[in-house]
């Protein structure tokens, strides 16, 4: 089962717009998933489409994550459901909101993702929240039809379930599905098994020519680190991009250490200068690319709930690879010698805080 066809949009103006004409041509349901909403116009807008489509009679889902969207006020998605969305808070921080015994460990874990699903046909999926401060970021969506949306559907229906992930029965077989050259990756990490973190690491570890990374929040643990390092020596092409003013300080500084003995070890390393790059997608060779909304850091790939699509050849490797000629042209390339040459107390700075990235 091959999938439909399928784009890399690279406009959050552009995103928005065919977003909103796919929900408003919505017949039978709509699943979303957003991590972070900021009130405005946008936000506005979205919350209309989905209440109009309810009014119709049309099964409207909405997912948010309470941290993510913790200066949303109540009275937003309170008007949603009044109005017959069917709205679900992930893991409240309020703990007069949580069912059942409050969690430190349910607190780290969020829902990060951004999916639509609207007729179990026509997806987006990416790294794009809702908002107009995200108008100007560097960040790229999927867009696709078919196949496999029903993979997305079943990943929005475990987590609205709460059931686990081996109760629900897969529509398709394990091999038929990791034979596809098109595959949906659900992060759900548990206790010694995270797949995203395996998807990276076995892509890695199978390069020939390169590897080209472009992530918001990059902040690699010991195995990725190693796997970059040995692709180096294997004479790959490593690349990675970085924004080079982020919107979380914390996430940049604790960053440095990583990138620096990146750098060191033959990884060249880029910050995008013009805006905040958020876009979370590698490319392996000329014919593997990987997009969605885990980043390179702990809590992608350790904590949260995230989810990629994997594609093997077609048209959107050749869209990544323009887009990452775009980001390179655009960016500047960090020598050793700047690296090296920061002040010791961001040094010291940043060396304390990737000690702590588990919980960045």
């Amino acid at each position: 089962m091959d999938g439909g066809p399928i784009t890399l949009i690279r406009s959050a103006a552009v995103f928005y717009e065919s977003l909103f004409s796919s929900l408003r041509s919505a017949r039978q349901s709509v699943r979303s998933q957003v991590y972070l909403i900021e009130e405005g116009p946008l936000a506005d807008e979205f919350k209309n489409i989905l209440t109009g489509l309810a009014k119709r009679g049309i099964r409207v889902d909405l997912i948010y994550d309470s941290v993510g969207c913790m200066n949303v006020s109540s009275l937003y998605f309170d008007e949603m459901q009044g109005e017959g969305v069917n709205v679900m808070e992930y893991n409240p921080v309020n703990p007069s909101r949580v069912p059942g015994p409050f969690s430190v460990r349910r607190l780290f874990r969020r829902n990060h993702r951004k999916v639509f699903v609207i007729d179990s046909h026509k997806y987006y999926l990416g790294g794009m929240n809702i908002g107009e401060r995200f108008y100007d970021w560097a960040d790229v969506m999927v867009s696709g039809e078919s196949w496999p949306a029903h993979e997305l559907c079943e990943s929005f229906d475990r987590t609205w379930s709460g059931k686990k992930y081996a109760w629900i029965k897969k529509t398709m077989p394990r091999k038929e599905r990791l034979g596809n050259p098109i595959q949906v990756w659900d992060g759900r990490p548990t206790f010694e098994n995270y797949p995203i973190k395996r998807l990276y690491l076995s892509a890695i570890k199978k390069s020939r020519q390169r590897v080209w990374i472009a992530q918001a929040y990059f902040i690699p643990r010991r195995r990725l680190m190693k796997a970059l390092i040995h692709a180096v020596r294997k004479g790959v092409d490593v690349r990675v991009v970085v924004p080079d003013v982020s919107d979380v300080a914390l996430v940049d500084a604790a960053g440095w250490s990583a990138l620096t003995r990146l750098i060191r070890h033959g990884v060249k390393v880029y910050r995008f200068e013009p805006s905040m790059l958020h876009s979370k997608m590698a490319m392996i060779d000329g014919d593997w690319v990987t997009v969605g909304t885990a980043n390179l850091d702990s809590m992608s790939l350790y904590w949260n709930l995230e989810i990629n699509l994997v594609a093997r050849g077609g048209t959107l490797v050749k869209e990544a690879e323009d887009v990452f000629a775009g980001y390179f042209a655009q960016s500047r390339e960090i020598t050793l010698e700047e690296a090296e040459a920061r002040p010791l107390t961001l040094k010291l700075a940043g060396w304390l805080l990737n000690y702590f990235g588990w919980i960045l």
